[in-house]
């Protein structure tokens, strides 16, 4: 299994301090890594911004900063390069964000519209123009830096890593920046507003087995529409646009070449949207914390607050709902479709719910600060899908759905089909080789239903969670250029894990006696996977 050789050394863990003060800690809120080299970028609590090296060539350490700068004096909750890593993109609690040219590590633009905390910000795929933001106020904005804004004095960003005594902000003469332009917006993007499928019916409120919150999760209100997360389809369909909030677990398609602003006093309307896992429309709505798209774009995974990764079809939700998409008639032009989906007043079209899911028992989502990334598949490495967790670890699962064959196909199989793993310590955890396997490729177990939910779609079980990295939640996570993970933690450190099947089989099966497994971290499996 290709999740089984991730390990992590004591020199692939860096703390963060804070910018202003480096004798004291400060928490990690989100990392991003480069497109075109190693580094990997960390946005902090304290507004600050730190590069760090993650390739393992021995020139340099992970542990230790290769850049940092404060372009925000408010918690940066997301981080997104452009696709050369000239410019980078923060969205930040003071309700702005900063466009910050890399050679400089200068703002040279700042995008000021929201009204809450920016939660999300993207460069649409193939553009370092064209970014879209989302925020606390339910809003999502496109942005263009072609257009233009306003002039204002820019302000030097660069921040010592010597200390206080010179680390404080200068300038350097006289510099300029611009305030970019926003060219639409996208007002109440998730608002509530009674759709049939996003009901929780009275008779399941008034059942004694309601669904009631644990491990520290909160009633999710219908008037909580905070835009949680954004997601560009690849370059092709990079025009579509799709979007998540903390009110429930509905993804809405966006066309943003459709003018939402122009249209005063009508409800903005979406291309199509998901359904709900129908397990939520018998409980309770759950949002949605991160979206990640897969390599193909053939499957899009939404982390939603039941603990669960929700599997869904890409041409599913957009076939039949943007024309332009689907074959064309040959007496049908392009431009007429086009000119037909931009001005259309048609409703919202209802696409499919999940067609499957991923759990694991050390995978809970207590706060919408943990997040979802996926590695596409490249250089002879598979795609892996990761995700934070509240339990102090990330886990990680395989998407090549050859895992996922079942013997007996059939959403009726997953509630009756039970697959005890006799003779393993953890029961989800992923199986040691088999001589007996058919193929190189053997089916994964699927889950009962969830003790609270009521499950309609396959749920799979089959993640490898990394252990003893972090001593509290695992929040953001990101992939490296090269394939390895960068995990953020509450215990105010960053850690990197490599792949190598001999060290982690190592830490496995070295024991705590030796002393070889400290301030190490390694990806954990059942019992006999590491026997020869």
């Amino acid at each position: 299994m290709e999740t089984a050789d991730f390990y992590s050394n004591p020199q692939d863990s860096h703390t963060c301090n804070n910018p202003t003060d480096p004798s004291k800690n400060t928490l990690p809120f989100c990392s991003i890594g480069c497109n075109t080299n190693s580094l990997v970028a960390v946005g902090d609590e304290e507004g600050g911004v730190q590069l760090l090296e993650t390739a393992h060539d021995g020139k340099s350490q992970f542990c230790k900063p290769h850049l940092a700068f404060r372009p925000h004096s408010n918690a940066i909750l997301d981080l997104a390069f452009s696709p050369d890593d000239m410019l980078l993109a923060t969205a930040a609690g003071d309700q702005t964000s900063q466009i910050i040219d890399m050679p400089s590590q200068r703002s040279i633009y700042t995008l000021v519209a929201h009204q809450a905390t920016v939660k999300q910000i993207k460069f649409q795929p193939g553009s370092a123009n064209v970014i879209a933001t989302s925020s606390r106020d339910g809003s999502v904005r496109l942005w263009d830096l072609r257009c233009k804004g306003s002039d204002a004095p820019v302000r030097e960003l660069r921040i010592s890593l010597n200390g206080p005594s010179d680390g404080q902000t200068t300038t350097n003469g006289p510099k300029r920046m611009t305030f970019a332009r926003c060219v639409d917006s996208i007002i109440d993007a998730h608002l509530y507003r009674g759709h049939p499928s996003l009901v929780v019916s009275q008779a399941s409120m008034s059942n004694e087995t309601y669904d009631m919150p644990t491990r520290n999760q909160t009633h999710t209100r219908h008037g909580d529409h905070s835009i949680t997360s954004l997601c560009f389809l690849p370059t092709g369909r990079e025009h579509l646009l799709l979007t998540a909030s903390e009110a429930n677990a509905n993804v809405r398609l966006w066309d943003i070449r459709t003018t939402y602003s122009h249209r005063r006093n009508t409800e903005p309307i979406p291309l199509s949207s998901t359904r709900q896992p129908d397990s939520h429309t018998q409980h309770r709505t759950f949002g949605i914390t991160s979206l990640a798209m897969s390599g193909d774009s053939a499957r899009f995974y939404a982390y939603c607050r039941d603990n669960t990764v929700y599997a869904y079809s890409t041409n599913h939700l957009i076939l039949g709902h943007a024309p332009e998409l689907s074959t064309i008639s040959s007496n049908t032009s392009t431009t007429s479709l086009i000119r037909r989906s931009r001005f259309s007043r048609a409703t919202e079209k209802e696409g499919l719910g999940p067609i499957y899911g991923f759990r694991h028992p050390l995978f809970h989502a207590t706060s919408f600060y943990v997040k979802l990334a996926v590695r596409p598949a490249k250089d002879g490495k598979s795609e892996l899908l990761a995700a934070g967790s509240s339990d102090g670890c990330a886990v990680l699962w395989p998407t090549d759905e050859r895992y996922m064959r079942n013997r007996n196909p059939g959403i009726r199989d997953v509630a009756t089909i039970s697959t005890p793993r006799l003779g393993y310590s953890n029961p989800y955890a992923t199986p040691p080789p088999s001589s007996s396997a058919p193929s190189a490729c053997p089916s994964l177990p699927q889950t009962t239903s969830h003790a609270r939910l009521n499950d309609t779609v396959p749920m799979y079980t089959h993640g490898t969670p990394l252990i003893r990295g972090h001593e509290l939640e695992v929040t953001g996570l990101s992939w490296a250029h090269g394939g390895e993970l960068v995990t953020l933690s509450d215990d105010c450190t960053a850690r990197c894990w490599r792949e190598d099947q001999s060290k982690a089989r190592e830490f496995r099966k070295c024991g705590e006696g030796q002393g070889k497994r400290g301030e190490c971290g390694w990806a954990e499996v059942g019992q006999g996977w590491d026997d020869e």
